[in-house]
């Protein structure tokens, strides 16, 4: 059976294609992922957050991650 999430390497990759300039791309499907900004302010934090939703269309499988530091969170 098929995992429901991407794996952390699969996730990577994602993020090294967004980091790079590339489309993001389904690492399962490979297609085109939609791209989601998600909103929120600094909440105190000292900077705003600016993360972003890829969506697969096809497979439904999705990652978040903050643009400015790289990470899921």
């Amino acid at each position: 059976m098929d995992a429901a999430k991407f794996t952390i390497e699969e996730e990577a990759e994602v993020r090294r294609a967004v980091g790079a300039g590339e489309g993001a791309v389904c690492p399962r499907c490979h297609v085109a992922m939609t791209r989601r900004s998600l909103g929120g302010g600094s909440f105190g934090l000292g900077y705003a957050r600016r993360r972003e939703w890829f969506l697969c269309p096809r497979c439904h499988r999705s990652v978040i991650f903050d643009l400015k530091r790289g990470t899921r969170n």
